[in-house]
C-alpha cells in the first residue's frame, strides 16, 4: 500500500490562545458540555482537528466570555496558516540539523523537522 506525504500548512493554536486569555480547560469544557478530556485532546493537537463550524465557533464564544484579558478572539486566531517559505526543505533541514551539507532522504527529513500525517492512496477505505 503506498501512501502520500504531506505537510501540515495550517497549525492548531488552542493552547496558545486558551493560555494568553488564561482559560482553564475545565471552564471551557464546563461552557461546552463536554468533558475536560474532550478540551485537553483539542489543546494538544497540533494540526487543526475535524471540528465543524458550529463548534469552532463555540469554542471562541466560550474563550471570549471566559477570558480574563478582554480581548475577543475569531476563529482565525485558533489557525496559523503556514507558508511553503517557512516549512524547511529537506536540504535545509539536513543541514540544520547537522551542520553540514548532507543529501538525507525527504521522508527522514520531514518526519524529523515538519508535522506530517499520512494519507492513504485513492481507493483504499
Amino acid at each position: 500500500m503506498l501512501s502520500s506525504v504531506i505537510k501540515t500548512l495550517i497549525r492548531w493554536k488552542l493552547n496558545e490562545v486558551m493560555a494568553r486569555h488564561r482559560v482553564k480547560g475545565k471552564d471551557l469544557a464546563e461552557y461546552l458540555g463536554v468533558s475536560a478530556n474532550a478540551i485537553s485532546g483539542l489543546r494538544k493537537a497540533e494540526i487543526m482537528p475535524e471540528i465543524g463550524g458550529q463548534r469552532w465557533e463555540h469554542i471562541c464564544l466560550g474563550i471570549n466570555k471566559l477570558s480574563k484579558i478582554g480581548e475577543i478572539i475569531s476563529p482565525l486566531d485558533l489557525i496559523e496558516y503556514i507558508t511553503d517559505e517557512k516549512i524547511p526543505t529537506a536540504r535545509e533541514s539536513s543541514k540544520d540539523a547537522l551542520g553540514v551539507k548532507s543529501t538525507s532522504s525527504l521522508k527522514d527529513s520531514l518526519s524529523r523537522d515538519t508535522k506530517t500525517h499520512y494519507l492513504p492512496s485513492e481507493g483504499v477505505a
